[in-house]
């Protein structure tokens, strides 16, 4: 058992990011007679690469009473309605498909027929592109203001959830703004080691010059740097790198190389991994992230230049690192969260979103406890969050289930093995459609899963995952006087 009642001190060791966001939510946790400190160091800094949210971005915005227009003026903020892939099919650069937020409430989305969705499964046999029903995809496509797009939001003329791209150093900055108006302390020293007790719970930060911070509760939020989680505590390390081969990451900045900034992450795939392109208000935030066994770091910047046709230069060091994630993310009186607790490719923006779930869920229990967590409350916990990292790793999965072949690491891309899980739904996919059914086992003890069954429809009907003939008799079991409505909707889409 776990009792934070009665505590005076929770330390965040790291900022970035997941470090102040936490403290946010930690700061609206506890009462004030708890202290909230954030420790970190400014020599270190932070891994700042353009970022961008999921549909949960707005929500945790909301759960920390920020102002949204206030943050979007503060961060560099630019709105992201999903994702563009281009180049994943035929490796040609008119080639593209799309991941957009599609809203529940959608014309298409909004009627389900025991489990799946008829007008999807429509549009499916019949070749149409799933993105064809959706109001406000024709802004994404002809490259619309973000002034357009704001009114195309407030007049709710769009079937598309609202997230947003922002820099990864600016939303830290004002982050760290907010939590300072909110009497969070902060920090600025190198911690060189933690003390714990007999029972393995941190006790006390050693700084490096030599002062103690003692604590009643730690977050670890260090990053890659992982100080503390599989040091400090234990916990085991599941790697991704038998299914996902890329493991090499340059970020570089680079102009806009449309008129305005793009309302999707584009995701344009490259000779051996793909190429990140965010889009802020004065700039893009790009990199490429590629397979090491694959390109070396200088022939990795080369193809970069050869693809845009001209000099970037890249904003920082290789990032180096195993996809993969920790099994155990809360051990005893630590909670790790951000790139600490795991890390993969930025291919759906899942970092922040899975932190975000990660804050919101340890919050959740924190609530219904009343302080006072069980060992199986926190065993649920890590189980719960793992199975979140195994819905992560098959759905970024499925996206390489594509016919490219044209490179040495597309070939070898193809030989990758599949998970059991994502191979159980491909099976399925080829004889029907995709439903809620196939993915609920990762939503373990109140958990939300991160993707919902519709955005793994997207990029399976992207990539031709679901054949037309598999969703026949999905289409055979609507009953006769339904019919009509699908017949409907496919003429709407034609006029």
């Amino acid at each position: 058992m776990l009792s934070l009642k009665g505590i005076k001190r929770v330390v965040v060791l790291g900022g970035g990011t997941a470090g102040w966001y936490t403290a946010l939510s930690l700061r609206k946790l506890f009462s004030a007679n708890v202290e909230i400190r954030v420790v970190e160091s400014t020599e270190i800094g932070i891994v700042g690469v353009g970022e961008g949210g999921l549909l949960n971005f707005q929500a945790a915005l909301h759960s920390v009473d920020i102002d949204f227009n206030e943050f979007v003026r503060e961060t560099n903020a630019t709105f992201k309605w999903g994702f563009c892939y281009e180049g994943w099919r035929t490796g040609e650069r008119d080639d593209k498909y799309y991941h957009p937020f599609a809203s529940a409430s959608g014309s298409a989305s909004k009627w389900e027929e025991m489990g799946h969705y008829p007008l999807f499964s429509a549009m499916i046999n019949k070749g149409i592109p799933l993105t064809s029903y959706l109001k406000g995809f024709d802004l994404i496509v002809n490259n619309a203001s973000q002034e357009e797009a704001r009114n195309a939001l407030n007049n709710q003329a769009v079937d598309i959830i609202n997230s947003f791209h922002f820099d990864s150093y600016k939303i830290a900055k004002y982050l760290k703004k907010v939590a300072l108006s909110r009497n969070i302390i902060h920090q600025d020293v190198i911690v060189d080691h933690v003390e714990t007790n007999e029972k393995g719970h941190v006790t006390a930060l050693i700084t490096q010059e030599q002062e103690k911070i003692e604590l009643d509760f730690l977050v670890d939020a260090t990053g890659l740097a992982r100080k503390v989680i599989g040091k400090a505590v234990p916990s085991e390390w599941f790697s991704f790198k038998e299914h996902l081969l890329l493991d090499r990451a340059l970020p570089f900045y680079m102009p806009h190389p449309l008129k305005n900034p793009y309302l999707v992450s584009r995701a344009i795939a490259m000779k051996s991994g793909w190429m990140w392109q965010i889009p802020l208000i004065d700039r893009v935030g790009a990199g490429y992230v590629y397979s090491s066994k694959h390109i070396s770091d200088d022939d990795a910047l080369q193809e970069i230049k050869d693809y845009l046709g001209y000099e970037v230069t890249p904003q920082q060091n290789v990032i180096k690192f195993e996809p993969g994630c920790y099994r155990q993310v809360w051990v005893g009186n630590v909670l790790t969260v951000g790139l600490a607790s795991g890390f993969v490719e930025p291919l759906e923006a899942t970092s922040i979103g899975q932190m975000i779930e990660v804050v919101r869920n340890f919050t959740r229990v924190l609530v219904t406890s009343q302080g006072v967590v069980s060992d199986n409350a926190i065993r649920e916990f890590n189980e719960s969050n793992f199975a979140s990292w195994m819905e992560i790793l098959d759905f970024l999965r499925m996206h390489y289930d594509c016919p490219r072949r044209d490179t040495a690491f597309w070939q070898d891309v193809a030989k990758t093995p599949l998970t059991e899980n994502y191979r159980a739904f491909k099976e399925c996919m080829q004889v029907r459609a995709p439903r809620l059914l196939d993915i609920e086992s990762y939503m373990l003890y109140g958990r939300r899963g991160m993707f919902h069954v519709v955005n793994w429809m997207f990029v399976a009907a992207g990539l031709g995952l679901i054949p037309p003939g598999a969703v026949v008799n999905d289409l055979m079991a609507i009953a006769p006087e339904k019919k009509q409505a699908v017949v409907d909707f496919l003429n709407s889409l034609n006029q």
